[in-house]
């Protein structure tokens, strides 16, 4: 099972993917945790230039699924054959919020890319942790080339895009209310929509 938490820059994405697999590994579930880009030594590597660079639109695009293709192939792809529970922090809908919606770039190009990078993989539930900008602003404590206001507000509005054609995966939870009851939330849907019994 391959559960995806997505979201702009400040939307708590990190803290609930991490809290989600204490959780899950509390009680016994097989579960591993990866962040995009990352995840492998590779992906970690490809992340450092991604930040630290000041990078071609094209040439960043490219960063992210090249990692992706790299973590799916050599860790997910194995972990979901063998029965653990997949968090991801970040995956395919991050791409196309930052890069199609925030960028302006081709977002059926990067659709394709997401699928070949992915092995054609898709998230059984995508957690959105929708917030406003200038509130996530705030929240950000290492700031980036990620963070400008009207670039967030683009990415915000493309990822409640993606979100509204694909209600059967998307849970949309506002991320401001707090993380207690974020959480809270998240372990709900769990319960009603994939079966989790804790």
């Amino acid at each position: 099972m391959l559960i995806t938490f997505e979201g702009i820059d400040g939307s708590g994405k990190t803290t609930l993917s991490r809290r989600l697999y204490r959780f899950l590994s509390g009680r016994g579930i097989k579960t591993s945790l990866y962040r995009e880009p990352g995840g492998t030594e590779v992906g970690e590597r490809i992340r450092e230039i991604v930040i630290e660079e000041d990078l071609n639109e094209r040439t960043e695009l490219l960063l992210f699924e090249a990692s992706r293709a790299q973590l799916v192939s050599t860790k997910i792809l194995e972990d979901l054959k063998s029965g653990k529970v997949v968090i991801l922090d970040r995956f395919i809908d991050s791409t196309l919020a930052y890069q199609g919606y925030g960028r302006g770039m081709d977002k059926e190009l990067i659709k394709t890319l997401n699928t070949f990078a992915s092995f054609g993989l898709k998230p059984d539930i995508t957690f959105l942790l929708d917030i406003e900008p200038s509130l996530a602003v705030k929240r950000i404590r290492e700031k980036s080339r990620f963070d400008d206001l009207d670039f967030l507000t683009r990415v915000r509005e493309g990822f409640l895009d993606i979100a509204s054609k694909d209600r059967d995966r998307f849970v949309v939870i506002d991320s401001s209310e707090g993380e207690d009851v974020v959480f809270e939330k998240v372990l709900r849907e769990l319960k009603l929509r994939l079966g989790f019994d804790f």
